[in-house]
């Protein structure tokens, strides 16, 4: 069977487990393709007419996991959340995960889990969570569904990829329903009042719900990605991105004065002022991305750390219950080439072992990822990374 074909029949199990329940908790990333994975879920909940509530998370954090797995859904799913978090699940026979990151170790077999990284696909065709859920609302229903189609689209713009393959397919399905145009190689989401292309709808959509993160900005989103709304999308995104703007000045400044701590492989920097408190951490991991172009501030041969202190209240849940600390890792074109020729190690395994040793979870590509940390950990997970990064390959 080929790697489409598992997909597919993978979807069909997970559409079974979802018409089966009554009650299902949605956890999804704040970003453009897992909130439209999640809308896509919400829509074919109404349709089966399943009872449902959603958590949207900045990351995953263990705590929350061992929290989750103690309440009574008939189903919990898991949709574009990185990371290995089933380690820390105690009950598993009712959890559905549906990711594209691709894992280090196999998940338990008692756990419903979709991920194309673990059915053969290159990271560079395989589909994001946005498409994935796309699947099984079409396969439940692909008349009614079709109109959609252009969400699958959207959430796919996380990719930096061209569509190829099963993507591609899927792009040429929403094509045919009228919702999105290819002119080119210009591909532009045509709902409602949406005619712009779906990379930039799909940053639009994550600035929103990333800087808006304590503000609940994924309930509205909601509504007007439904509504195709894009006056909504342009006044927020533009009133966000000078909230944005203002904090990487800030952090820059800093820098600026401070400059970057090293040790071995690995140098980093911390917002001790903790700068990016009020907003997800996603906007955090953005300044780092942007922080490793300016390679006069650092070693372009070293991985670059971020981190900064983690705001311990989640909306829609409540507090943590621990202190964390929030971690990006990038890398300096340079290094990311070295490892796509296996001469260094990729940042997905060290950032998943690294996190994973002191009791946190880490997850990424071969040049970036992410992690979250007990706020004690910190300087062990910095040695401890360090020594990973530092081994030959």
């Amino acid at each position: 069977m080929d790697s489409v074909a598992v997909l597919r029949s993978k979807v069909s199990d997970a559409l079974e487990r979802i018409k089966k329940a009554k009650e299902v908790l949605t956890i999804f990333s704040d970003d453009g393709d897992g909130l439209s994975s999640a809308l896509l879920l919400k829509l074919l909940y109404d349709e089966i007419g399943v009872e449902y509530a959603f958590i949207c998370l900045d990351k995953v954090y263990p705590d929350i996991i061992s929290d989750i797995g103690q309440q009574n859904y008939d189903l919990i799913i898991f949709t574009d959340l990185g990371g290995a978090f089933y380690k820390y699940m105690k009950h598993m026979d009712n959890t559905l995960i549906i990711d594209h990151h691709a894992e280090a170790l196999a998940p338990p077999e008692n756990i419903l889990y979709i991920n194309p990284s673990s059915y053969g696909f290159e990271e560079s065709e395989s589909p994001s969570a946005s498409i994935i859920t796309y699947l099984m609302c079409r396969q439940f229903d692909a008349g009614k569904f079709g109109r959609w189609s252009w969400l699958a689209v959207l959430g796919y713009g996380e990719s930096p990829n061209y569509p190829v393959g099963l993507n591609w397919r899927i792009m040429y399905e929403a094509i045919k329903n009228g919702v999105v145009v290819k002119k080119g190689d210009a591909i532009k989401i045509t709902y409602g009042s949406f005619n712009k292309d779906y990379r930039r709808l799909y940053k639009e959509v994550t600035l929103i719900s990333s800087v808006g993160y304590y503000d609940d900005a994924y309930l509205d989103l909601f509504q007007v990605l439904v509504e195709g709304d894009n006056r909504y999308i342009l006044d927020k995104s533009g009133e966000y991105r000078e909230v944005r703007k203002g904090l990487f000045n800030d952090m820059l400044r800093i820098i600026e004065v401070e400059g970057l701590s090293e040790r071995g492989s690995i140098t980093w920097f911390e917002d001790y002022e903790n700068k990016f408190y009020k907003v997800g951490t996603r906007v955090f991991d953005s300044f780092t991305s942007y922080l490793s172009y300016q390679v006069r501030f650092y070693d372009r041969d070293k991985y670059m750390l971020g981190l900064c202190e983690r705001n311990p209240y989640i909306p829609g849940y409540g507090y943590l219950p621990r202190d964390w600390i929030n971690v990006a890792v990038r890398t300096s074109k340079s290094l990311a080439f070295k490892i796509s020729l296996g001469r260094r190690q990729p940042v997905s395994a060290l950032v998943e072992a690294a996190a994973f040793t002191v009791g946190g979870l880490g997850y990424g590509y071969s040049d970036k990822g992410s992690a979250v940390i007990p706020y004690s950990e910190k300087e062990n997970f910095l040695s401890l990374f360090n020594d990973l990064a530092s081994q030959r390959v």
